[in-house]
């Protein structure tokens, strides 16, 4: 009880954080003409268009353009997935050969990239030297990606988070601090 004591100040911040960071995660994005996502960090308009075809996007300079039938404009579960789709496009073209450049240029080796759609983790690292990298990474700044992106690949060689760990990232991403404070503040609202 004395040691809770000690801690009430600290434990009672750290409450409130998490609070804060479970509304915001909880918000539900709305998919309707003229919202704004993030790409790269940048904010893109989603432009709604009509047509009476088959659904299909594209970006074109700042908008996300998404043509399909009026009548299926205001599904929200079917627009969050196109959506989805899309970020997931564009983190398979960028993430993967983003990934091979770091891994030469510091001199990693891996197996493979694998994207993925997670809630809690913008990447990880498995024993089997296979990278996993979060599909929303497409919506921070090509620096956090980066980042990200050194972070799992010192993990090829420290499969922990030890100092040494920490040290190997710094001399990889000097920093690495400022980004892993960017992703604690804006990471819970990189929503789909």
């Amino acid at each position: 009880m004395a040691f809770f004591q000690q801690k009430q100040a600290w434990v009672l911040k750290t409450w409130i954080e998490a609070q804060a960071k479970n509304t915001m995660a909880m918000r539900e994005q709305r998919y309707v003409d003229g919202a704004e996502l993030l790409y790269f960090g940048d904010k893109i308009t989603l432009k709604l268009h009509e047509d009476g075809e088959a659904a299909r996007f594209s970006l074109r300079d700042s908008h996300l353009e998404v043509v399909l039938p009026q009548q299926l404009q205001a599904d929200q579960r079917l627009l969050r997935n196109i959506i989805e789709v899309f970020y997931r496009q564009q983190a398979k073209r960028y993430l993967p050969p983003r990934t091979r450049q770091l891994a030469q240029l510091h001199g990693f080796s891996y197996n493979q990239v694998r994207i993925k759609n997670q809630k809690t983790r913008w990447g990880s690292c498995s024993a089997k030297r296979n990278i996993n990298l979060n599909l929303r990474l497409m919506m921070a700044p090509d620096a956090a990606i980066d980042y990200v992106i050194i972070h799992e690949l010192c993990h090829l060689r420290e499969l922990n988070h030890s100092a040494a760990f920490w040290a190997l990232v710094e001399s990889y991403c000097p920093k690495y601090r400022q980004w892993e404070a960017w992703f604690k503040r804006h990471g819970p609202s990189l929503i789909l």
